[in-house]
């Protein structure tokens, strides 16, 4: 199967994860190195040159869209619940076990079926429910074949401290989804000439600029020390911007085009080449563990491509 059998969205959901990956991977090689805020800053910093250079191309092709405060308070909604969820995130692998935080995190992606359904009327196919429930059972058998704690399945699904952080990443990162979506399209609503595309690009700059300041802000109060570290940094810190401008891009584009929780299942792919990269770059030898999730999480992208 080629990519020119994939409908647009699904190849933007797929370069999505892949750029995902990049960005994950090497956030891991300075997260030792610098706090967790500063590691953040750096995605979202070294993301807004790129995000400026493309929404000044894109403005100078088609014009500036008229903005107004409901799109920017979208934008707004998304940089904070983006913010808070990476924070939930970070205090819920602090208080519990890895296998805890995934298993409860990574009910994102079902999750996003349940709202997008109820709320948006974001109703899947059947072959599309089916594909997103195995992509979900996939990520989340490929995580904790991954997790060094020996808990295992038994203590993954219990539900303490760790799992109501982590739970309470995937219903921000929810809603951040959903937000970056109306934002687009109330942008679009405004300004009827405007795509999915430039939709994308103007949501991605307000909200990303947004991010760096309230960031930069926070840093700046809690550990004004912590700039410092960009001056050594700053190479892989480039990278980590670079890589998190691709995927938010293809992501904010493939969500305004299709239902969230498809581009979601299909973005899993990461799960699979995170696999690849630990057995390449960090000798990790837990494959056999990690092929019936595998096989699943692909299974579950095909049948959602498919649906």
């Amino acid at each position: 199967m080629s990519f020119e059998a994939f409908p647009l969205w699904g190849v933007l959901a797929l370069i999505g994860g892949i750029a995902q990956t990049t960005r994950n991977a090497t956030a891991q090689t300075v997260a030792s190195k610098v706090s967790a805020p500063l590691n953040s800053w750096s995605r979202f910093a070294f993301c807004l040159p790129w995000a400026s250079i493309t929404v000044i191309a894109v403005a100078r092709r088609y014009g500036w869209p008229d903005l107004d405060a409901t799109f920017l308070a979208y934008c707004l909604v998304t940089a904070v619940t983006q913010l808070l969820a990476n924070v939930a995130l970070v205090i819920a692998f602090r208080r519990g076990s890895f296998g805890e935080s995934i298993v409860f995190h990574k009910l994102e992606v079902l999750l996003t079926a349940v709202v997008g359904a109820l709320l948006f009327s974001e109703l899947p196919s059947a072959i599309g429910a089916t594909g997103t429930l195995v992509c979900a059972i996939g990520v989340v058998a490929i995580n904790l074949a991954r997790d060094g704690t020996g808990g295992g399945f038994r203590q993954a699904f219990r539900f303490g401290p760790a799992g109501g952080y982590a739970l309470l990443c995937a219903v921000l990162l929810v809603g951040a989804s959903f937000a970056l979506k109306l934002a687009n399209a109330t942008l679009r609503a405004t300004n009827p000439e405007a795509d999915f595309f430039q939709g994308a690009v103007h949501t991605l700059f307000h909200t990303t600029w947004i991010e760096v300041v309230l960031l930069s802000a926070w840093i700046a109060c809690r550990e004004p020390d912590g700039f410092r570290a960009v001056r050594t940094l700053w190479p892989r810190m480039l990278l980590i911007g670079s890589a998190g401008f691709t995927a938010s891009l293809c992501w904010f584009w493939s969500f305004s085009i299709t239902i969230v929780a498809y581009a979601k299942a299909v973005g899993q792919i990461e799960a699979v080449l995170a696999v690849a990269l630990g057995i390449k770059l960090m000798g990790e030898r837990e494959l056999v563990r990690q092929l019936p999730g595998i096989g699943l999480t692909i299974i579950g992208i095909l049948l959602v491509l498919l649906g």
